[in-house]
């Protein structure tokens, strides 16, 4: 008897703590195939020029639910942290890469590409001195100050302790580098006070406490992003991920979809569901 499921628009949600085996009917992504489900036929009939199928091995920390989904054309699932979908995997028989950049894939047979805008990793503030005496009162503001964050993002803070070269000559070159700037003066150390500058000109305020000085950075710092697309060709289809990954997501999604995600060989699939009596 032979039994054939019906490629509709499906969709299935599935909630699982952190480190469960997901994939998709399958114990992993490396796993050989066993037995196959309504999700893995679906997902085959859906795009039947595909080699490749997507696949999930676990669900990481902060990966709540996974919604599954197969329609012709297209098929693949949603990773969601509480009801907001951050990562979506699409298989489809072929995409529009853009201008994304080619990358090294680790497989022979699928090319990858990335488009992304990122966010990432801590802010720097570069303390510019302007004598022997701010210089320590920077190290002092350094030490006092190791720790804190903006926007759930660790604070850098980078002494430039070229005290010789002009204050103005360090300031630019920390704003060329992307770094905030407090510059102290002989003044300021007294009083303990810092001078801002950033690359935004709202940015540049005088004689404002270390305290003062982090809330104003933070008006302007972006919070942690990354957001875009991995794009991975091959014969007869296209595998996208697309990222929308805010906060504290937005530090481990890319490492972590690098090593929870990956592919099925469709025609494995396709000979497990015949030999399990699917007409497929």
């Amino acid at each position: 008897m032979t039994r054939r499921f019906a490629v509709l628009s499906i969709v299935l949600t599935i909630v699982l703590s952190a480190c469960s085996n997901l994939g998709l009917g399958e114990a992993g992504c490396a796993a050989p195939a066993t037995d196959v489900s309504p999700a893995n036929i679906l997902t085959v009939q859906a795009v039947p020029t595909a080699k490749y199928t997507p696949c999930l091995n676990e669900l990481r920390l902060g990966w709540d639910s996974v919604t599954w989904f197969a329609r012709s054309g297209e098929a693949g699932f949603a990773i969601s942290r509480s009801v907001s979908p951050f990562l979506e995997v699409t298989v489809t028989e072929a995409c529009d890469v853009g201008v994304a950049t080619l990358v090294d894939s680790g497989f022979p047979d699928i090319a990858r590409y990335e488009d992304i805008s990122s966010e990432l990793g801590a802010v720097e503030i570069a303390l510019v001195p302007s004598g022997e005496l701010p210089l320590q009162t920077a190290r002092s503001l350094a030490s006092r100050l190791s720790g804190v964050e903006i926007e759930d993002r660790p604070v850098s803070f980078i002494i430039n302790d070229e005290v010789d070269e002009p204050v103005t000559f360090r300031v630019n070159e920390a704003l060329a580098s992307g770094q905030y700037v407090w510059i102290i003066e002989a003044l300021g150390a007294e009083e303990g006070t810092v001078e801002v500058r950033g690359n935004n000109p709202r940015a540049n305020v005088s004689r404002l406490s270390p305290d003062d000085a982090l809330d104003l950075i933070e008006d302007f710092v972006p919070e942690p992003h990354y957001r875009g697309n991995w794009f991975f060709t091959f014969d007869g289809g296209c595998i996208t991920y697309e990222f929308n990954a805010k906060g504290v997501l937005a530090e481990s999604v890319a490492a972590d979809a690098d090593d929870a995600l990956g592919f099925y060989q469709a025609a494995e699939l396709r000979r497990v569901a015949r030999d399990a009596g699917f007409d497929i």
